[in-house]
């Protein structure tokens, strides 16, 4: 299983996007997840970090066709660029109508950091910005999916956390993201954690 995996981390192809924007990406790889930060987590993985993870299950998906499971690295390579502006923020209140306005009010906040990005992207800026709707919308299957994958990484993350450094988050995220995850591959991938 170790030997796949670090296989399919080989052939993942190269980022696509972020050469154009070194600014982005270098800000994102100097940013720390904010979630992990609140929990005390040392060292915690960078927003770069977690796209490159995010990419490398997206590409682990052999049972879709060539298109598809680019487009899926590709939205996951641009699904956070915003944050190289707007941050990280996380949403914390557990009352649904206070959520849904603060998940608005987000959106908007990174939709326009992505277009002032975008717009300094002469050549691809339009595709960056249509893969980020389409991520953030859940227009179609492979957006779900990719939004899936993304809560499936925190949870990863989470058991990955507690095991090195005790702290105890794994099944809070696994509680959390459960109702989201519908896939059954991630679902498998999640109950060889637990």
């Amino acid at each position: 299983e170790k030997i796949s995996m670090i296989e399919s981390v080989e052939r993942v192809p190269s980022l696509r996007f972020a050469l154009l924007s070194p600014f982005v990406w270098n800000k994102l790889k100097n940013l720390q997840r904010s979630g992990w930060v609140k929990r005390g987590v040392k060292n915690p993985e960078s927003v770069a970090d977690h796209i490159i993870s995010l990419r490398e299950i997206g590409y682990t998906y052999n049972n879709l066709s060539t298109k598809d499971r680019n487009d899926l690295i590709d939205m996951l390579e641009v699904h956070d660029w915003p944050e190289a502006i707007h941050g990280d923020e996380i949403i914390v209140t557990q009352n649904m109508e206070d959520r849904k306005k603060l998940k608005a009010i987000k959106f908007e906040k990174e939709r326009k950091a992505l277009i002032e990005i975008c717009n300094n992207i002469a050549e691809h800026g339009d595709t960056i910005l249509n893969l980020w709707l389409r991520f953030e919308t859940s227009d179609d299957d492979i957006a779900t999916l990719g939004r899936q994958i993304d809560k499936y990484q925190a949870i990863e993350k989470a058991l990955e956390y507690e095991k090195t450094q005790g702290i105890s988050s794994f099944q809070d995220f696994l509680n959390y993201a459960r109702k989201d995850i519908h896939d059954s591959i991630l679902l498998k991938r999640i109950e060889a954690l637990e």
